[in-house]
């Protein structure tokens, strides 16, 4: 049995009219390649989907002066993967585990986001956590009032469906003393989104602040939502997924990814 083509995504679309228009153009030229397709049949407000998929994907850039109207198609760089293994240095631990989810999430099949800052000055396996992430805002799916922490967030896998990309789940990478700020941005995200949440962090310390912090009144609705997962289980995860992933190339199965 042959295997069933997979629904192209926003994503794909205004990549798609973008190359065709040569790399480079006008949101009004992108608008008239797409117009027809059979996604707008089902979205009425489509050109406002366009305007805001133009915005969110680290694929699509800019072209100044600022407020153009000009996007240009940027290829996503390739994750290049290898096993890992923390040092039990925090600082390096931090960036090093943020680093292994956003490629895990791409690795997954999910779009990812990491927050700006972290997106150009950390850097995992030689490449930027930019690299890693395809995501570049994620303000259409919170208010703003909770957008300023839901952005703070360390890892976010998105998925998307007609109407756009949203969180499916969301790391906080924190050691001892940010337990609970970590947990405060996570529950940022609403609640209609079901979002599966995580603390991740080094060991047995944490894990007594998490399971004390969890139920809380301000917390205690959450803790069938919020997991703590250990720096060790993380390492486990990401290297039994990259020797999968090598074993399945090895073999010659591709995988679709982001």
């Amino acid at each position: 049995m042959a295997p069933v083509a997979s629904t192209p995504t926003w994503k794909d679309v205004v990549r798609d009219a973008l190359v065709s228009l040569g790399g480079k153009a006008h949101l009004k030229d992108i608008n008239a390649v797409v117009k027809g397709h059979p996604k707008t049949r089902t979205n009425p407000t489509w050109k406002y989907t366009i305007r805001r998929v133009v915005r969110e994907y680290t694929i699509f850039r800019p072209v100044p002066p600022e407020r153009s109207g000009i996007y240009e198609f940027i290829a996503q760089p390739i994750v290049e993967t290898a096993t890992e293994k923390m040092t039990g240095a925090e600082a390096d631990d931090h960036g090093r585990a943020q680093g292994m989810l956003l490629a895990l999430g791409r690795m997954y099949g999910y779009e990812t986001f990491a927050p700006a800052n972290d997106r150009t000055s950390r850097s995992f396996q030689g490449q930027l956590l930019g690299d890693l992430a395809t995501i570049g805002d994620c303000s259409h799916f919170c208010s703003k009032t909770s957008l300023p922490r839901v952005r703070q967030i360390d890892s976010i896998w998105l998925t998307e469906d007609n109407d756009g990309t949203y969180p499916a789940y969301a790391f906080e990478v924190e050691n001892t003393t940010k337990v609970k700020s970590g947990i405060d941005r996570l529950v940022e995200i609403p609640e209609r989104f079901g979002v599966e949440l995580f603390i991740v962090a080094p060991g047995e310390h944490e894990q007594k602040i998490f399971d004390g912090l969890i139920i809380q009144n301000r917390f205690r609705r959450f803790r069938e939502r919020i997991r703590f997962r250990t720096y060790q289980q993380l390492e486990s995860l990401y290297n039994a997924a990259v020797e999968h992933d090598d074993s399945r190339s090895s073999f010659g199965v591709r995988e679709r990814r982001v």
